[in-house]
């Protein structure tokens, strides 16, 4: 685990589904320092940002099967699902 104090980057990526508000595409790829990445959905970014937060802290979820890994879906039940992975 990272030092809790530095905030490592996360990439996030469009996995699979359809994005609804025609926002995103599987295969599309964000990296996020420290701000909200330019052109990512605010709903989806609502849904993930207590995981990023996580993950770029060093923290990690036990019901992944990968350390600084989570997959988590887009609130619209239609949507997109996005892996979020740490960059060491």
């Amino acid at each position: 685990m990272k030092d809790n104090k530095t905030q490592v980057p996360v990439s996030i990526t469009v996995k699979d589904g359809v994005c609804q508000g025609g926002i995103h595409v599987v295969g599309q790829v964000f990296k996020v320092d420290e701000t909200t990445p330019e052109g990512i959905c605010l709903g989806a970014w609502e849904a993930i940002a207590p995981y990023l937060m996580t993950l770029c802290y060093g923290g990690d979820f036990p019901w992944e099967d990968e350390n600084g890994v989570a997959v988590i879906h887009c609130p619209d039940p239609c949507g997109i699902t996005l892996k979020l992975s740490r960059i060491d």
